[in-house]
């Protein structure tokens, strides 16, 4: 979480101290009424997917890959100096040491230091963090003064990091500056937060947070420092309501010939959570292309925050990838409490997007007359019953759960901790006929079959394929064979990377039930060359009410 000012960091490390670490998320019992029905076997076996507690009291983890069996973790502490941590497995750790600036600097003193970045650029390691600098003995936080960006290097893995050194200190490039305000080339090459570097084949890429109306975030290639590449943020275009002025908190990483650019936004006490963009390099990395929520912040039935993630860090270990990020707590509801640092390992999904830290699409088939309930069954065998009771659910037939079982007390349930999604439905108040489909821990999407339940809607995905590109929905009729393209035109769809198909084909004006449809099509063209568009297919077997689509 970031702060635009000094004193709101001050006050939220003076409330931390006072109040302490929390651990795990809080766990109240299960309560409403009980539904009956038989449950499900014991099963203590892990998901995989688990959220585990690395660190408490550490915010903004930054973690380092020597190799598959090295790695360095650090991140926030006390304002005053950084704790590194070392690891063999991303399991257990043990700290190496602290940096303290001011120790190792004999001229300056620092003070408000947070969101470390820790990288490795020709043969020397590199801590580059925010703080403040002051004359030795001198006030800090100093009046007049604002965060920004300071460097230190160390020659080897003993990570004894020297003299904090400004960015770009006396160029023209983007660069630390600490007094308030903007450098003469503008607020966009002012370097103050959040710094993140990557190294790619085309040169050490340097992200970083910059002030005006909001935070927002530029990049630069060290190799070519002259040219910034401005990336999102409110003084740069249009962002959502709920990001609230702020993105912040760059990070970076590389899968299959894919870039992902992961940012943190909102207020730490509101909305703050996480997104990203993906695109094929990283100058392509901008709000041109489509952002996707990786996480929402959690709150109570009556609408108070309990819980919220982010500044993020991703690393890769044989092959799987581990999100490291911090949780807020708020409890009492509300009441920020502490943040720590958890790891969650990130799933993919076939065209490359990731799978939420906290929600899950959970869709079922529809029954005239009916309404619906829905209880967690966990893998240690217990069952949280009702986590979203009648009264939540009603008759729809699609919920999102985003962690949170408002009808058991607002008791939390991480994804990974659930073993099956079990839904009841009764069309006279006696709730004992349920469903139930077995959960992987991880998946965004679940979709349960009711004895004679219809497909009210299908939800449409697909990936993006470039920059700018556009869209259109074909459908084949099962009963012919005949394609229908458009179903839904372009004029309709646009950009847009999904779409819930409830039977109307709007462009012809033709009707086509879910059942009778045997494939989906997605179409994209650039530009309105149609004539060049690029299609993916996927089969549909006339149930299911989540289809994604690739376009190769």
């Amino acid at each position: 979480m970031r702060f635009r000012s000094s004193w709101q960091f001050l006050s939220l490390l003076t409330l931390t101290a006072l109040l302490g670490c929390s651990g795990e998320e809080g766990a109240s019992s299960e309560s409403g009424p009980a539904e009956p029905g038989p449950q499900t076997v014991k099963s203590p076996l892990a998901s995989g997917w688990e959220r585990t507690l690395i660190q408490s009291g550490l915010a903004d983890p930054e973690v380092y890959k020597e190799n598959d069996d090295l790695f360095f973790l650090t991140g926030t502490g006390d304002s005053r100096s950084l704790p590194i941590y070392e690891t063999n497995d991303l399991t257990a750790f043990r700290l190496k040491l602290s940096y303290n600036p001011s120790a190792a600097d004999p001229v300056y003193d620092y003070c408000l230091i947070w969101a470390p970045d820790l990288n490795k650029s020709n043969g020397a390691y590199t801590l580059t963090f925010s703080g403040q600098r002051v004359p030795n003995g001198a006030a800090c936080p100093a009046a007049g003064q604002e965060v920004t960006t300071f460097s230190a290097s160390a020659p080897d893995l003993n990570l004894r990091f020297g003299v904090p050194q400004p960015i770009n200190p006396g160029t023209s490039y983007p660069r630390s500056l600490i007094s308030t305000g903007c450098v003469q080339e503008g607020c966009n090459r002012t370097v103050r937060i959040d710094a993140a570097t990557y190294n790619d084949p085309t040169g050490r890429w340097f992200y970083y947070v910059w002030f005006d109306r909001g935070n927002n975030i530029s990049a630069f290639n060290t190799a070519a420092p002259a040219t910034v590449y401005n990336v999102t943020g409110p003084a740069l275009s249009a962002i959502p309501a709920q990001e609230e002025g702020i993105n912040e908190a760059p990070e970076i990483f590389k899968r299959n010939g894919i870039y992902y650019l992961l940012f943190s936004h909102g207020w730490y006490n509101s909305q703050y959570a996480m997104s990203y963009i993906m695109a094929d390099s990283l100058p392509q990395l901008t709000r041109a292309r489509a952002v996707r929520r990786l996480s929402q912040a959690m709150r109570n039935a009556s609408g108070q925050l309990i819980q919220s993630h982010g500044h993020n860090a991703i690393v890769e270990r044989r092959g799987e990838y581990f999100n490291f990020f911090h949780v807020g707590a708020f409890q009492p509801a509300g009441t920020f409490t502490s943040r720590s640092t958890y790891k969650q390992r990130v799933g993919f999904k076939p065209d490359g997007t990731m799978h939420s830290l906290n929600q899950a699409n959970v869709r079922w088939t529809h029954k005239a007359g009916y309404s619906y309930s829905l209880d967690l069954v966990l893998r240690d065998g217990s069952v949280v019953g009702p986590c979203l009771d009648v009264g939540r659910l009603g008759s729809a037939n699609k919920v999102t759960f985003d962690g949170v079982c408002f009808s058991a007390n607002n008791r939390m349930v991480n994804k990974g901790d659930i073993a099956a999604m079990r839904l009841f439905y009764s069309n006279n108040g006696v709730w004992g006929a349920f469903v139930e489909a077995a959960y992987d821990g991880v998946s965004d999407d679940v979709f349960l079959s009711l004895p004679e339940g219809t497909t009210a809607f299908v939800d449409l995905t697909w990936n993006e394929k470039q920059t700018g590109a556009q869209y259109s929905i074909d459908v084949q009729r099962r009963d012919t064979g005949a394609w229908i393209g458009p179903c839904i035109g372009v004029n309709t769809v646009n950009r847009a990377l999904a779409w819930t198909y409830s039977g109307q084909c709007t462009t012809p004006g033709i009707n086509v039930a879910p059942a009778n449809i045997s494939t989906f099509r997605i179409c994209s063209a650039v530009n309105g060359d149609w004539a060049h568009a690029t299609c993916g297919a996927t089969a549909y077997d006339g149930k299911g009410m989540h289809v994604p689509v690739i376009i190769p």
